[in-house]
Order: structure tokens, then C-alpha cells, then sequence
């Protein structure tokens, strides 16, 4: 496995894949930031602003899955990289446990299961006071993909 073991490497291994994907997604949509990283586990960051806010000014179900989909694939991704495999969500199960209006979240992902065929990960996000908002678990499907759009 090849998760970054910190986050010069993280950061270099993110810029590297927005580079290859060659457009922006809903990462950038997010405003997803590498913060950590440690050889097992990898940990983004997401900004609380209007377009991914509830009418309330928390964030929004949607947001805070994405932030949990996104480091949870890139964390399988990165694990599988080398064999050329790209891990395909099959099943995701969120837990909405509380919610916030702190400046930023932070999504922690690790992997608990990896096998040939299927990954297992789990990611939390907390916000900056540590409160735990959601709970994810998502299963993927390894294949052989190109990035990008074309």
C-alpha cells in the first residue's frame, strides 16, 4: 500500500492527481485541502462556505458526504495506485451524528479492509472543535480506469 506517510507527500500526490484528472470536480467544488497524512490514514479539509451551506448556515448532508467520499476514494486510490486499480464505490453507509457552523471540518479517512477485489473504508468528519458530525463507511469495487473525462 502506498498511502502518503505525510502531508508534503499527500499534497504532492493530490496536485499530481488533479493534474491527470485535467478538470475539476466536486473536490474543487468542496474546496477539499489536504491536511495529514500518516501512512494509514489521510485527513482533508473543507471550508464552510454559502454554496455548500443549509439554509441555516451548518453544512449541508450532501457537503459533508462529499468531503467523506472524496477522501475515503483518494485514500483507496492511493492504497491501490501502484497495482493500477481505481476503487469504485459499490455501497456507502453515513451516519449524520451532529452538525456545526465551525469555519472548517476535517474528513479523516483509513482503510479497514483491503483485499483483491474490494476496499473498505472508514471516514469521520469533526469539526474544529473535535465533535464528531458523520460517520462513513464505503465499500469499493477495484478496477482498471483512466482518469480523467475523455
Amino acid at each position: 500500500m502506498a498511502i502518503p506517510a505525510n502531508l508534503e507527500e499527500f499534497q504532492n500526490t493530490w496536485r499530481k492527481f488533479e493534474e491527470r484528472r485535467g478538470f475539476d470536480d466536486i473536490a474543487a467544488t468542496l474546496g477539499m485541502t489536504p491536511a495529514a497524512a500518516d501512512g494509514e490514514s489521510l485527513t482533508m479539509t473543507m471550508a464552510l462556505t454559502d454554496p455548500i451551506a443549509q439554509a441555516n448556515g451548518m453544512y449541508s448532508a450532501a457537503a459533508l458526504f462529499g468531503a467523506a467520499d472524496i477522501v475515503g476514494t483518494f485514500t483507496a486510490m492511493t492504497a491501490y495506485a501502484e497495482a493500477g486499480q481505481f476503487p469504485l464505490a459499490v455501497q456507502s453507509n453515513i451516519n449524520l451524528i451532529s452538525n456545526s457552523k465551525t469555519e472548517t471540518v476535517s474528513a479523516t479517512a483509513k482503510i479497514l479492509r483491503a483485499g483483491r477485489s474490494l476496499v473498505v473504508t472508514e471516514v469521520q468528519v469533526h469539526d474544529e472543535a473535535g465533535k464528531l458530525l458523520t460517520n462513513t463507511t464505503f465499500t469499493y469495487m477495484l478496477s482498471e480506469k483512466k482518469l480523467g473525462n475523455k
